[in-house]
């Protein structure tokens, strides 16, 4: 845990980030009808400060303390500091989670819980290809269609898997799922 907080907060002290919120955030957030969020390894908050903007009160959840500074004292935003391989989420509390260029598959079944019955998921990772331009640590990208398997216990709202242009201007393959807990989940 120690060594991936040096790692993170020497990233935030020394590059830049995206402030904007995530383009899929954008488009989905209206389908939470519970205003409470969960945004894990938020960063330095950009889709936080969105959802909080939107009247939603967000737990947001990074184990960067250098990152969490940069949202403190915002009005709904309540941050935590944790190691996401030892984070608990609590059961059937939000109705949204999201998780934006991250990839825990311990923590896949910990959201399904922490969602409400008809809670949203949003999610956006990176998967492998041979094709990427960036060089990814290959434990941290998801197989092809590996995102859809995991939440089919869902209803799934909206799925894809597509070549984007990152930060620095390299092609990457993403993921994009946006699914619902239904009533039947267990």
């Amino acid at each position: 845990m120690i060594e991936d907080k040096i790692k993170w907060n020497k990233k935030y002290q020394t590059q830049k980030y995206n402030t904007n919120p995530s383009e899929i955030i954008k488009k989905f957030y209206y389908l939470a009808k519970e205003k409470k969020a969960l945004d894990l390894a938020c960063g330095i908050g950009r889709n936080s400060i969105f959802l909080a903007s939107k009247g939603f009160y967000v737990d947001a959840v990074d184990i960067s303390d250098v990152a969490l500074n940069k949202i403190k004292g915002y009005e709904n935003i309540n941050t935590i500091e944790a190691d996401l391989d030892n984070f608990s989420i609590k059961e059937n509390l939000y109705g949204l989670i999201l998780c934006i260029n991250f990839l825990n598959r311990n923590i896949f079944e910990k959201m399904k819980r922490g969602l409400k019955e008809e809670g949203i998921l949003i999610y956006e990772t990176f998967v492998y290809s041979q094709k990427n331009e960036e060089n990814m640590n290959r434990d941290y990208l998801l197989e092809k269609d590996e995102l859809l398997r995991a939440f089919l216990d869902f209803n799934i709202i909206y799925y894809e898997e597509k070549f984007v242009l990152n930060e620095k201007g390299k092609n990457v393959l993403k993921a994009y799922l946006v699914a619902k807990k239904e009533k039947c989940f267990r």
